[in-house]
């Protein structure tokens, strides 16, 4: 991949170390907890990581909970920015990921999934891909590849499910214990074995994204209520437990992503601020 030069933007975002200190203070957050087995209320810590013009979206907290890595528009083209951009060829980039020694990122490019250094440098091409991947803890890949039979999940060159269903499948996540893999197949989140077998739904709730419970309990989605707003929910792996609501209000939170301390990022727009999203971290968040 050749860089091209690249302008820095106009305001640049606050650092992204993630210290518990960069929380912005409390937001007397409240969140649904009056349910079977819950706290009846939390104060949830919320800090904003970005402070740029336009939208910064995907954010990928890093393993060992330093640094975040998002992607935001500069000069017309999707860049992956931790701080300041850490790619800069003419072309788009999406699903940023994290190794998981915090030291390298993948993400999907030119319809291939790339590694980079995390400080930046020259990129490697891993292979052809649909769109973004992900990583186990081992540093196994994940990706979704076009072959004759439809489309496949792969885990690094082994076919684990064939998915003939039609429509659009994206957001692979790994779960904490690296047995199960999920992903998005529409708005439909759907989970498969990592051995390989057939994909089952979740919960039947319409999703724009979702990241793992890093006590591997269930997922955290977003889950859509209208076009532009979105709402994070749990949905257990406990059979008989329901789905729960964990935030309300007027701001739609989106593209949610954790870390094993329990420090969640999202990309946070107002209902009345289109175009404009940042990036903010939940800490002390129960589900």
């Amino acid at each position: 991949m050749t860089p091209s030069a690249t302008n820095p933007r106009s305001r640049v975002p606050w650092a992204l170390a993630l210290a518990v200190g960069l929380a912005s203070g409390l937001a007397g957050y409240v969140i649904h907890a009056a349910r079977v087995n819950r706290i009846p209320k939390q104060v949830v810590e919320v800090g904003r990581l970005t402070d740029m013009p336009g939208s910064e979206e995907s954010p990928a907290i890093s393993p060992d909970g330093k640094s975040v890595a998002f992607v935001a528009l500069t000069e017309g083209k999707r860049q992956i920015w931790m701080g300041s951009a850490i790619t800069k060829d003419d072309v788009d980039h999406f699903g940023p990921r994290w190794t998981a020694d915090s030291k390298s990122l993948i993400y999907f490019a030119a319809g291939a999934i790339w590694e980079i250094p995390a400080a930046g440098g020259e990129a490697r091409r891993l292979g052809d891909a649909l769109g973004p991947g992900d990583l186990s803890h081992d540093g196994k890949l994940a990706l979704f590849r076009r072959e004759d039979r439809g489309v496949e999940l792969m885990v690094d060159s082994r076919p684990v499910a064939t998915l003939t269903g039609g429509g659009t499948y994206s957001n692979l996540r790994w779960s904490p214990d690296d047995r199960k893999i999920a992903f998005l197949h529409g708005t439909q989140v759907m989970v498969v074995n990592a051995s390989g077998g057939e994909p089952a739904r979740a919960a039947d709730l319409s999703v724009q994204g979702f990241t793992w419970a890093p006590d591997n309990s269930g997922l955290i989605v977003s889950r859509f209520f209208s076009a532009s707003r979105g709402e994070l929910w749990f949905i257990p792996r406990v059979e008989g437990r329901t789905p729960s609501q964990l935030t309300f209000g007027e701001l739609s939170y989106e593209s949610p992503d954790i870390n094993a301390g329990g420090n969640l990022v999202v990309s946070r727009q107002g209902l009345y601020t289109e175009g404009e999203a940042d990036i903010v971290m939940f800490t002390g968040l129960k589900w």
